[in-house]
């Protein structure tokens, strides 16, 4: 009987529009007093990776590799740093070390070496789509990280979410004063995907504030319950994610402000010089939004109306600098009743950001208010009470109110937070970043 031979046909096809598929290296190495060569390295990676390629300059290189080694108690410990060339504000960075024991030969230490590097490499190798082999051709794509989700550090799990929940309060109970308390609850989720952003919040608060009545044994005593929601959706449209479109959707119940409730709805447009922030760099940025806003007060407000729609206008200019591992920030802010161009405020804000971890934050801030006009400021009303209890009571609530509605103020506070999930994303992604439309 004779053979037959058959040949099956098996083909390999890169499409490569958006990104080479060799990767270009700039290699520095120094290891001094280490069993292994540099220059042994650099032969067995590009010799074991054939699409791998070293090149001279780091304007050329797709990814910089830096290896260096200390002495360690009866060993030698490597540092590997990978450093991506930055695109559209976004470097993939990878850090990592092995410590290696001098009784291992040589041989072993380089093998150790060379797993940790392509290791290292491989956060630089994405293939994002891969196919099946079909009527004999295997296809392989691949894309730039531009395309890449907002997935956060890449040391991180591929985590495209956090909820960072957050209570605060204040107890303070003096014999012959009373109860003066003031505590908030709230939870915040944000989900970013590769052209798109969502942030959610809800909150709640009490405050309870107490007086001595003069001459008598009895406590004038005064409480305020709000509530809040926030909803911000961001989707880029451009492909740098530079320039994006916001809807942002709010309400809140606010009795200190004279809220009974208020809901309002604003679309708008927000520019980010780099819109995934990475260690030392500076974004700056600008968002305007416009839209309608329901009131309803409490008390009737000076224009002696219950409640009304009006529309609005806000815009921000803000400016971050991201360092490892203080953010420093500042935003100026303006809010606009259209209404009447009286019914202005504006805002500056300082902040610092301490990353404990990538999780775990501390934030003292610093905010400047100048308020023109208050269109939820209550009407003067003249009421005659003889009752002393009645009297500092309704000088608390009118005091209260009146510290919304000031010509100008200065707040400060300390804001210490645990995020869950990818922390790292409430630092980087600056896509209408932690705004909200209640102001």
């Amino acid at each position: 009987m004779s053979g037959a031979r058959f040949a099956l046909p098996f083909a390999i096809v890169f499409f490569a529009t958006n990104a080479s598929a060799t990767l270009r290296v700039k290699w520095d190495c120094y290891l001094p007093n280490a069993p292994v060569d540099c220059g042994v390295l650099r032969a067995s990676l590009t010799s074991k990776i054939p699409f791998v390629a070293t090149v001279s300059s780091e304007r050329d290189a797709d990814v910089t590799l830096t290896i260096t080694s200390v002495p360690a108690e009866n060993a030698t410990r490597y540092k590997f740093d990978f450093v991506g060339r930055a695109i559209d504000g976004y470097s993939a960075q990878v850090h990592t070390t092995d410590k290696v024991p001098m009784s291992i030969d040589a041989t072993t230490t380089l093998v150790r070496i060379m797993t940790k590097i392509e290791r290292g490499l491989d956060d630089f190798m994405d293939q994002k789509e891969a196919r099946g082999v079909e009527h004999g051709k295997l296809t392989i794509v691949l894309s730039d990280p531009v395309d890449s989700p907002f997935t956060g550090r890449p040391e991180q799990t591929a985590r495209k979410w956090y909820v960072a929940p957050t209570l605060s309060g204040y107890l303070s109970d003096v014999v012959g004063v009373g109860i003066n308390a003031w505590g908030s609850a709230a939870i915040g989720f944000n989900y970013s995907g590769a052209t798109w952003r969502l942030q959610q919040s809800i909150g709640a608060n009490y405050t309870q504030l107490s007086q001595p009545v003069p001459n008598t044994t009895d406590t004038a005593t005064v409480s305020f319950a709000g509530a809040n929601a926030n909803n911000v959706m961001s989707r880029d449209l451009t492909r740098d994610h530079r320039v994006s479109f916001g809807v942002l959707l709010a309400a809140e119940k606010n009795p200190q402000a004279n809220y009974f409730m208020r809901m309002n709805g604003s679309a708008g447009i927000e520019f980010d010089l780099f819109p995934r922030q990475i260690a030392n760099q500076r974004n700056f940025g600008f968002r305007c939004a416009f839209g309608a806003e329901f009131q309803h007060y409490d008390a009737t407000n000076i224009e002696g109306i219950d409640r009304q729609i009006v529309p609005r206008e806000l815009c921000d200019l803000f400016f971050t600098w991201h360092f490892k591992p203080i953010d420093l920030g500042a935003t100026l802010s303006e809010n606009i009743v259209m209404k009447d161009i009286q019914y202005t405020s504006f805002a500056a804000v300082l902040s610092a950001t301490w990353r404990v971890t990538d999780n775990f934050i501390i934030s003292p801030w610093v905010s400047l208010q100048e308020i023109n006009k208050a269109i939820n400021e209550a009407e003067p009303v003249n009421v005659t009470l003889t009752d002393p209890k009645a009297v500092i009571e309704e000088s608390m609530r009118s005091a209260v109110q009146q510290g919304y509605t000031a010509p100008f103020g200065i707040q400060s506070g300390l804001t210490v937070k645990y995020i869950l999930g990818n922390g790292s994303l409430a630092s980087e992604d600056q896509r209408w970043r932690s705004v909200s439309a209640l102001r």
